[in-house]
Formats: C-alpha cells, structure tokens, sequence
C-alpha cells in the first residue's frame, strides 16, 4: 500500500492578502517563517527578524516594497560599500564604469542610460554585485529586446531578486567574516531609511502592490498583442 504524501501547512494561510502577498515575493527563510505572526504590523515583524540577526530575510523583505529606482540606489550604494570598506575586493576598472553607468540611470533613468548600464554590467561581471544592479536596471525598462525590434516588456517583479541578491552579495563578499553581519545589518538599517521616508511599512507595501498589479495588467496586455501579431 503506498502511503499517502504529507502536505505540509501552509506558513501564509493566516496572513491578509496585502502580507501574503509581500511574503511570497520577498522568499524570506524558514527560521524567519518560522516567528511569523500575522496579526502583527509589518514593522514589528521586521524587528523580531532584526533582533534575531536574520538580516537576509529584512533585507528581502525591504527589498519586497521599494519602488523600482529606489531599490536600485539601495544596490547601488551596497555595491559601492563593498569596494571601499576594509576587507572588501578593491574595484577593477570595469566595476568602476559599472557603478558610474549606475549612477546615470538612477539620475536620469531613460533607455539610453538603462542600455548603458546593462553594457557596463555585463563588462563588469553579472556575477558580480554591480553587474547584478546593472541588470536589474535593464529589467527595470519597457523592453528587454533590442531598439529596433518590437518590445519584449520584462515580467513585473523579474528585478526584484537582483536588488535583493547585489545587496546580499556586497556584504558577503567582504574578506573579514567577522564583518559580514554587521554590514548585512547596516544596508538593512539604510534600506529601512528609505522605508521610513515613503511613509512606513503599510503606505510602502500598498505603493509596491498597486504598482505590481499596474505592471502585471501592462504586461499581459503587452504580450496578449505580441501574440496575436505572430
């Protein structure tokens, strides 16, 4: 007799929408599911994670309601970090013309700027902290296809894990292990700024969710007329 699978309970059954919806989207890890409480406010939540040093998940988290040049500054300054502070891997050239490509897109966030940056990404390295907020500008665009050919609008959320990813990845890249959380709790602390100024958790995670569902409805639209032009 085969014995049934286990399903095992879903972690968000409890949550509102707004939350689940937040959660899913951010990915935190289990240990940080694990002290999830849904009848708490999003800042309490946030602090329960930050008190236990579960800085991966905040960052995430934060990541999760920023709007898009926002996020993209946060990475940018967290790639930045990771060239100068002690113990961390000295810029090449290349990383140099990356965070400055950036740095234009974030000033004047046109297509000329994105195309530059996503150059000056791959030229860095996509593997690289720079290289992964270089990409999530491109995805950050109307279209993911050359200038000449019809548009390929990029998925509404597909920049999210870089901006989230860079971050994660400046902090580890440090050569000093022992400065890795303390460095990881500082680009939350800033992201948090951020947060603070849009009005808080709720004003932000409302502004991420009605922006995503704005996205979401373009881009099915977008691809419904991509189809029927084959």
């Amino acid at each position: 007799m085969t014995t049934p699978p286990v399903i095992a309970p879903d972690p968000l059954a409890a949550c509102p929408p707004l939350l689940r919806w937040l959660l899913e989207r951010a990915a935190p890890d289990d240990d940080a599911l694990a002290l999830l409480d849904p009848r708490q406010p999003l800042e309490t939540l946030q602090g329960t994670w930050s008190a236990k040093g579960l800085h991966t998940s905040v960052i995430r988290l934060i990541a999760g309601v920023l709007p898009a040049r926002e996020s993209i500054w946060w990475a940018w300054v967290s790639a930045r970090y990771a060239t100068q502070v002690v113990g961390g891997k000295a810029a090449t050239a290349a990383v140099h013309t990356a965070l400055a490509a950036v740095e234009q897109w974030i000033v004047r966030p046109d297509d000329d700027a994105r195309r530059s940056a996503w150059e000056a990404g791959n030229a860095a390295g996509l593997d690289t902290p720079i290289g992964m907020v270089a990409a999530a500008v491109f995805l950050n665009g109307t279209t993911v296809a050359p200038p000449n050919v019809p548009p390929v609008p990029p998925p509404p959320g597909a920049a999210l894990p870089l901006v989230s990813g860079a971050i994660l990845m400046a902090a580890a890249a440090n050569s000093e292990p022992d400065q890795v959380d303390a460095t990881m709790a500082a680009f939350a602390a800033q992201g948090l700024e951020i947060v603070k100024r849009l009005g808080g958790w709720d004003a932000a995670l409302q502004l991420a969710h009605d922006t995503h569902q704005r996205l979401a409805q373009d881009y099915a639209q977008a691809t419904a007329l991509a189809a029927r032009g084959r």
